[in-house]
């Protein structure tokens, strides 16, 4: 069916307009958060800390140890035991104000606006889809 089709390539410009935004705003030292956004039977799947990229993280608990300890050694270098210190400190910092895009949100990937974008894409190519279909039936 060509509508599937529709929302297959809607979903993989998402994705790459995802992964466009996570690089101009220099948030995927990692790389993993890039790499874990797929399409899958018209499903994206991606990072589940993509979502922190943004809306931020407010203040009030721990974020997850491991994926600020996978930053670190990406963008700072570090390995072992001094990784894990550093992490620590990023970590409590976090707990308790909060990352920079909680406080600023305009330094986030802005899915929102992503999200509205390819929607509007994906009803206007419905729409052409739609068109073409009738024409054939007259």
């Amino acid at each position: 069916m060509p509508y599937e089709n529709l929302t297959r390539k809607a979903l993989e410009k998402l994705r790459d307009d995802i992964r466009e935004a996570i690089a101009t705003k220099g948030m995927d030292n990692s790389g993993q958060a890039w790499e874990s956004l797929s399409v899958e039977e018209n499903t994206l799947f991606g990072a589940d800390y993509i979502y922190y990229l943004d809306k931020g993280r407010g203040p009030g608990k721990f974020p997850p140890p491991k994926n600020i300890v996978e930053w670190v050694r990406a963008k700072l270098g570090l390995e072992g035991s001094e990784a894990k210190q550093v992490a620590y400190v990023i970590g409590k910092k976090i707990s308790e104000k909060g990352t920079e895009i909680y406080r600023n949100n305009a330094k986030g990937i802005n899915l929102d606006a992503l999200i509205a974008a390819m929607l509007s894409d994906l009803e206007d190519a419905v729409g052409d889809e739609a068109k073409v279909e009738v024409l054939k039936w007259l």
